[in-house]
């Protein structure tokens, strides 16, 4: 049975169990409801390279369209997570082409992106976005049990109970929208039309309440000037 998704730390183990005291990689998830971030890190951390990926604190995070906002520390953890193949890089390998109607939807979503969109809960496409009782039934609708259970990493089989405890990411996705209406993962050309829109609604909106207040300025611009028409009249 999937959890309710609240503010929880979700355990993001590799294939390999930590040993002693090594510490357990976490992914946070939050109740929050609000757009995609826009706040930016220096622009001197992010490189690109001529095949058009994006290199973020040395780090390589593939085509990634929201690397201006990723953290240091976040990306550090993201790329061990990508490295040891764990539970929730198999979960993305799955969905990221699932659903194709069989024509190009562009580049897949980066696996960064992904974790940074997954991990701050933010409402990405509230047209795909599912109820979290709707999300549950999507999920059971396929067996993950032994996806997992056939799932190898450098030829060795994951843990399937700890895998499991990853889809409550999986059920996160479904309810921000992340999760496009053919059943698979929002492609990149997807997610740069969501951010382009959103851009345009802030601006636009912006535009509006600039209107407004220009047209609230000239009215008391044009009343200041009928009362000292008034007051000029009156005095004669």
């Amino acid at each position: 049975m999937i959890g309710q998704v609240g503010r929880t730390q979700l355990s993001l183990l590799g294939s390999v169990q930590p040993k002693g005291n090594q510490p357990v990689q976490t992914l946070e998830t939050t109740n929050e409801t609000d757009a995609i971030d826009v706040e930016t890190i220096d622009s001197d951390s992010i490189v690109y390279d001529k095949y058009g990926n994006t290199e973020v604190f040395g780090i390589n995070v593939g085509n990634s369209l929201l690397a201006n906002q990723f953290s240091e520390e976040d990306v550090k953890r993201w790329n061990q997570i990508n490295q040891e193949q764990g539970p929730l890089k198999n979960i993305w390998e799955e969905i990221v082409g699932t659903g194709n109607t069989g024509y190009s939807t562009g580049y897949s979503m980066s696996f960064f992106d992904f974790c940074y969109l997954a991990e701050k809960g933010k409402m990405v496409n509230p047209q795909n976005a599912l109820s979290s009782d709707e999300a549950q039934q999507q999920i059971q609708s396929k067996n993950w049990f032994t996806f997992f259970k056939n799932t190898t990493v450098n030829g060795k089989g994951i843990d399937v109970q700890d895998a499991m405890q990853h889809l409550d990411i999986l059920q996160r996705c479904y309810e921000i929208g992340l999760i496009n209406n053919h059943g698979g993962l929002m492609s990149s050309d997807e997610l740069l039309a969501t951010i382009n829109k959103q851009k345009y609604d802030e601006q636009r909106a912006f535009l509006e309440k600039q209107y407004a207040k220009d047209l609230e300025t000239k009215e008391l611009e044009v009343n200041s000037l009928e009362k000292a028409k008034q007051v000029y009249n009156d005095s004669i």
